[in-house]
């Protein structure tokens, strides 16, 4: 069921938004319980804005992750990177304005040390999103190293069609290999196409399949099935591995923010989805009709 909200992310990442408030109010609970306010003649307002300018870009860089990203390791690491540098750079800030007593040296080590800790981190947070990113666009070019015949692309979502997801299967059947197959199917898109038009379901249709190529292996195969519903092939992979992986999709689709504007609200929606192991010596038609069965059977809620 799609679901309306006023912001992007945000509702998924109540605990790191509350982590960023309580950073800016311990470091400016520390400074105003040591030091002392300085006369204004000692206050320099280039040191103020060059500072300041600093404490809001790291708030809004922050603000920024949570509001395009949804949970998972790599925004947890770029929001902890970000909070310890965020500390630094108030406590920076507000020493423009105190002046710290000689037995306060100590606040202006713990000044410098998580920022630097902050960095580490937000290090760790980058490389992980570039192998994010880099398995992304492997997944997504490897129509090209595969098969180049582009009658097989959907324009679409640009993954390969449900035909070459059947090929690949009879493939591994050839050669006596087992397989789990998944069908993903979107809950209640035509209500979204119904509301929005076709134009922005297929743009919504098109975020959906790179989140599903996002959480699949490099050796998986993600196609689009027909209309919402995505096929997907997982070769030597175990029963609980399938699970894992097929859960992670749904929930990566359950939090994707969808906006058909600038100022619209936020739409969710959520996924249900049904696999199976195949077998060399199972028929394939078979199995799908099963599955193709096991989807349209009404559920008392969405998975």
């Amino acid at each position: 069921m799609f679901t309306f909200t006023n912001n992007t992310q945000f509702g998924h990442h109540k605990l790191w938004l509350a982590f960023t408030i309580s950073v800016v109010a311990f470091a400016m609970c520390l400074s105003f319980s040591v030091g002392n306010a300085k006369q204004s003649a000692d206050i320099s307002g280039l040191d103020i804005v060059g500072e300041g300018s600093i404490v809001l870009l790291t708030l809004a860089w922050i603000l920024a992750a949570l509001a395009s990203r949804p949970p998972g390791k790599v925004t947890s690491l770029l929001v902890f990177g970000l909070g310890f540098f965020l500390f630094s750079a108030t406590l920076d800030f507000l020493d423009e304005f105190l002046h710290y007593p000689e037995s306060a040296h100590w606040i202006s080590m713990i000044e410098s040390y998580p920022a630097a800790v902050g960095m580490v981190v937000m290090t760790a947070a980058l490389y992980q999103w570039h192998l994010e990113q880099r398995a992304l666009n492997l997944q997504l070019r490897r129509r090209e190293w595969d098969y180049r015949d582009h009658d097989k692309i959907d324009p679409i979502t640009q993954l390969y069609r449900a035909e070459y997801w059947k090929e690949q299967i009879y493939k591994l059947q050839q050669v006596n290999k087992t397989a789990v197959l998944a069908i993903i199917d979107i809950n209640n898109f035509s209500v979204f196409n119904q509301q929005y038009g076709y134009a922005e379901g297929d743009r919504y249709l098109h975020e959906i399949a790179q989140l599903v190529v996002m959480n699949l292996r490099q050796h998986d195969l993600a196609c689009r099935y027909a209309g919402d519903r995505f096929a997907i092939l997982l070769p030597d992979v175990s029963p609980t591995q399938a699970d894992i992986i097929i859960n992670e999709i749904k929930v990566s689709i359950q939090h994707l923010a969808f906006r058909h504007n600038l100022n619209a609200n936020a739409i969710y929606t959520t996924a249900r989805s049904t696999h199976v192991t195949l077998l060399p010596n199972q028929k394939l038609s078979a199995v799908l009709n099963a599955m193709l069965f096991e989807l349209e059977r009404p559920q008392k809620s969405a998975a």
